[in-house]
């Protein structure tokens, strides 16, 4: 790493860390958060005090004129978070863990999360602007993606195994074998 990276690498843990005592709350409660922009994906975290998921949101915004667009990543820190609603069965591969191949898993396609404080990162690609606001809102509906990843936190909070059918399990079809 170039001193010039390493430079902006202190900068930006020195803000995270700006970060975290202006929010208030403990600072290992913040990390799914900090794990989601800096890795990506979607994050959970539990002590005996204090349980946080991170879920990442993205929307591409594309303008047909110029023919030029960019990612809007909405991050959504949920402190100590409950699901209070689900709606529908959704049947999807993911991957989690250690396990070697994908599962084949029900997830609800709307939620509901209730949370004693739900932080925002709004990370604006184009601008390199990475807004944090805490939202009044204590209860926020999600669907599709967003909601599936929400079902999956919450099951590792509550320290659920998450189960489902292996890959293996699937069939080609089509073009003759």
């Amino acid at each position: 790493m170039d001193i010039e990276t390493l430079k902006k690498s202190i900068d930006f843990t020195n803000a995270e860390k700006k970060l975290i005592s202006s929010i208030g709350i403990q600072a290992d409660a913040i990390l799914p958060l900090f794990l989601s922009l800096r890795d990506g994906g979607d994050w959970s975290y539990s002590t005996e005090n204090i349980k946080t998921i991170s879920v990442l949101d993205k929307t591409t915004i594309y303008n047909e004129e110029n023919k030029t667009g960019y990612s809007l990543e909405e991050i959504y820190l949920f402190i100590n978070p409950v699901l209070k609603n689900e709606e529908g069965i959704v049947h999807r591969l993911e991957k989690c863990g250690d396990r070697e191949e994908r599962m084949l898993v029900r997830r609800p396609y709307r939620v509901s999360v209730g949370s004693e404080r739900i932080i925002k990162a709004t990370v604006h690609t184009l601008e390199k602007e990475i807004k944090v606001q805490e939202l009044k809102e204590k209860e926020l509906v999600f669907e599709g993606s967003t909601a599936y990843d929400i079902a999956h936190e919450i099951e590792h909070l509550d320290h659920k195994e998450i189960k489902g059918e292996s890959l293996w399990e699937f069939r080609f079809t089509g073009i003759e074998l």
